[in-house]
């Protein structure tokens, strides 16, 4: 059998190649946004959990400190203005911190994507290593 050097058999080879190479590609870029969806879906859940647990505990501790606030009123009726003011200052201070809290968590950055960047990097540096290396 006469062996082929170049012509169409190398083109059929290179062609091959480039249809393999570009399945692979492809198939990496399909895995990553899988990975970006599911850890899309993974936050949103959480945040919808810990909006719901928030939103519970700030109805239920608003009503008790309320409460606690009359009762307390009531005990001591003749300085019921003192104990109005006293707890006033204390909820608004406590707003403040909160707010404050919320501003500097806030400005952290988010951990979303994360894994999904890292995985990307990873395989960028797989494909220079295999484009580097002699064949």
């Amino acid at each position: 059998m006469p062996q082929q050097t170049g012509g169409e058999g190398g083109r059929a080879g290179l062609f091959s190649a480039l249809k393999n190479m570009i399945a692979t590609f492809l198939a990496i870029g399909k895995t990553r946004a899988e990975l970006l969806m599911v850890e899309l879906e993974e936050e949103k859940l959480r945040l919808m959990t810990l909006w719901s647990k928030a939103i519970g505990a700030a109805f239920l501790l608003a009503v008790g400190v309320i409460m606690a606030v009359f009762c307390i009123a009531l005990a001591f009726w003749e300085q019921r203005v003192f104990v109005f003011g006293l707890f006033s200052v204390l909820f608004i201070g406590g707003g403040l911190f909160l707010i404050s809290s919320l501003k500097s968590q806030a400005a952290k950055p988010s951990k979303l994507f994360r894994a999904s960047l890292s995985e990307l990097e990873a395989d960028i540096e797989q494909l220079r290593r295999y484009a580097k290396k002699p064949e």
